[in-house]
C-alpha cells in the first residue's frame, strides 16, 4: 500500500478534478480513489474547503503575471488575457472565485495589478475599485463562455430564439456568428479597459 501524504491527496484530487469538475470533488469518492478512509484524509486537510485551497495554491504556482509595457489599458488587458488563459486551463476555479472564500496570494496579484492600473490612470479608490471589480465580472464571464464554447459548438442563437426576437438582436440575426466569433477575449478586454482615462 502507497503511503499517504498530501502531494498525493493533491495528485488525485487534480485527476477528479480534471474529469468530473469541481462540483464532483467529493471526500469520500476521494477516499475510496487512493483506498483509505475519509477520516484518513483528515489527517491532512481539515475539510473540503481546506482540500480546495491545496488545489488552488498547487495551479496558482503556474501563473506567470505579464511584464509591464505600454499603458495602463494595455497592461490591463494583458492581466485580464492571462487570467482568463489561466481559468481557460483550469475551468473549476471559475465558480470559486466568485465565491471570494479561497482567494491565493497569485490571485491577488491580479486585482493589485488591475487597482494598479486605474490609480495610475487617475482613478480614486472607489472608481478603482469599480474598474477592478468589472475586469473581473468581464475574465470570469468570458473564461465561461470560452469555456463552454471549448465544449459545445455553437454557430449562432438557437432558431427558437430568433422567432420573436426584438428589433436590434433580429437585425444582427445573419451577422451573429461573425460578430461572435470577432469578440474575441481580447476585444472584450479592451472595450471594458478603455474605461480608464488615457494618461
Amino acid at each position: 500500500m502507497t503511503t499517504l501524504t498530501l502531494e498525493r491527496i493533491v495528485d488525485e484530487a487534480m485527476a477528479i478534478l480534471a474529469t468530473d469538475g469541481e462540483a464532483g470533488l467529493a471526500m469520500r469518492q476521494l477516499a475510496t480513489r487512493l483506498d483509505v478512509t475519509p477520516m484518513a484524509l483528515y489527517r491532512y486537510v481539515r475539510d473540503r474547503d481546506a482540500l480546495l485551497v491545496e488545489l488552488v495554491e498547487r495551479v496558482s504556482a503556474d501563473i506567470t503575471l505579464p511584464e509591464r509595457a505600454g499603458t495602463a489599458r494595455e497592461h490591463a488587458v494583458n492581466l485580464a488575457l492571462t487570467l482568463h488563459d489561466f481559468l481557460r486551463e483550469h475551468p473549476w476555479m471559475i465558480r470559486l472565485i466568485t465565491t471570494g472564500r479561497l482567494a491565493s496570494p497569485a490571485g491577488l496579484q491580479f486585482s493589485e495589478g488591475f487597482l494598479t492600473c486605474a490609480t495610475e490612470s487617475g482613478l480614486d479608490r472607489t472608481s478603482a475599485f469599480v474598474f477592478y471589480r468589472s475586469m473581473f465580472a468581464t475574465i470570469l464571464g468570458q473564461a465561461t463562455i470560452t469555456h463552454a464554447k471549448s465544449q459545445h459548438a455553437t454557430t449562432g442563437l438557437p432558431e427558437r430564439a430568433t422567432v420573436a426576437a426584438p428589433p436590434l438582436v433580429s437585425d444582427l440575426m445573419d451577422d451573429w456568428a461573425a460578430l461572435d466569433a470577432a469578440a474575441t477575449p481580447e476585444a472584450v478586454f479592451r472595450a471594458v479597459a478603455a474605461i480608464l482615462p488615457l494618461t
